[in-house]
């Protein structure tokens, strides 16, 4: 079998060209989700319908589209693309969604009117995508509705080329002409090798890097709090204070540590002390978002740090006082009981003498003891004991 022979058939050209597709998007996903683990950024899953994740997508398949709308009329063939037409509309649905499959099928539409300019055949295509797309978006809304496994995509998408092989069979439609019973029979066999390629290899791809983000997550994230934990702070506080120091900019940090937390676990048991952690964190966290740069970490049991670049002592204690009044008014429901929550938090900035990163670390820890010793519930400075 000769190197020319594989490279003339157009199934195997069909396969590798379905293999690249799939391989590309792979790379183009773990691209993303390395860019968020270097930014820190929060992931929670691979959902294609928001965020880079979403705009990455629609820009890849309208591109994709567009490509074979080029090809198809360079050489005048509308029916050679139909299976490809057919396995980008099936997996936009399946994987994106509605809305970003209609966006993209606006884009396909575009770029057929930019190639072939407006004829009947343009206008054909329009219909033909269109009851294309929606009788897909009613299959797999079927399947999904009736819990069925999404491997029935595979003979329900089957079904549907079969419908199109045959009616471009026996139909002569204008500006696509008729096909012979072998072409019919040719293109039925070849999408459905493509598409069980195409659906098994995405979805196998996918569920990977649904393995690689929990991975990537267990390491940076606390379980818990969902806050980021001891290990990225370690990372990040370090660069932070590498950053400030070098280039003489102001930098604070804040501790914090949750009052007599021993004595809830003791009293109202540890599932009732996760779920104050729990909600603590939440609230660090949204009070957190509002300043520009801060980020905020679970470091220890009860224990949270919060870096401040570019934040005075002053400015920090203000943001403290609110984090604090907020806790004061937090009210944990446990069961039957109802849990108050207390905090004490230290706060110390960047000085002259700060050579190195546990300086300013020390520092923080020794307020926050202060505020601990003066009988809780305070925000101690480091400008204060100055």
């Amino acid at each position: 079998m000769t190197q020319q022979f594989w490279l003339v058939q157009p199934l195997f050209t069909g396969v590798f060209f379905t293999l690249g597709i799939i391989l590309f998007f792979q790379l183009l996903v773990r691209t993303t989700l390395q860019h968020y683990n270097k930014q820190r950024k929060r992931i929670d899953k691979l959902d294609f319908s928001v965020g880079r994740l979403k705009l990455i997508s629609i820009v890849y398949f309208s591109c994709l589209a567009a490509y074979f709308e080029y090809s198809a009329a360079r050489v005048r063939a509308y029916t050679a693309f139909i299976n490809f037409r057919l396995l980008l509309l099936i997996f936009i649905v399946i994987f994106l969604g509605f809305l970003s499959s209609f966006i993209i099928l606006l884009c396909d539409d575009l770029a057929h009117l930019l190639f072939y300019d407006f004829s009947v055949e343009t206008l054909y295509h329009s219909i033909f995508m269109l009851v294309t797309f929606l009788t897909i978006c009613l299959a797999v809304y079927l399947i999904r509705r009736n819990n069925t496994t999404a491997a029935w995509i595979i003979p329900a998408a089957e079904g549907i080329a079969v419908i199109i092989w045959v009616v471009v069979h026996n139909v002569n439609i204008y500006g696509i002409g008729r096909i012979s019973l072998a072409e019919m029979w040719y293109n039925m066999i070849s999408f459905l090798i493509m598409e069980t390629l195409l659906f098994y290899g995405l979805t196998t791809l996918f569920q990977e890097n649904q393995q690689l983000l929990t991975v990537t997550r267990q390491a940076s994230i606390d379980s818990l709090t969902k806050l980021k934990n001891y290990n990225v702070f370690n990372k990040e506080y370090a660069q932070a204070f590498i950053k400030a120091h070098q280039n003489n900019l102001t930098f604070t940090m804040l501790e914090m540590d949750i009052d007599r937390f021993k004595n809830i676990n003791d009293h109202y048991g540890h599932l009732a002390g996760n779920e104050v952690l729990t909600q603590v964190g939440m609230i660090l966290e949204r009070v957190t978002r509002e300043i520009d740069q801060a980020e905020c970490y679970r470091t220890g049991g009860e224990e949270f740090n919060v870096i401040l670049p570019g934040l005075s002592v002053n400015a920090a204690y203000q943001f403290a006082s609110r984090l604090q009044k907020e806790l004061e008014q937090l009210s944990v429901k446990y069961d039957q009981d109802t849990i108050k929550v207390t905090v004490s938090i230290g706060i110390a900035t960047l000085r002259a003498y700060d050579d190195d990163a546990d300086h300013l670390f020390e520092r923080t820890d020794r307020m926050l003891y202060l505020s601990k010793g003066r009988g809780r519930n305070l925000v101690t400075t480091d400008e204060t004991q100055l």
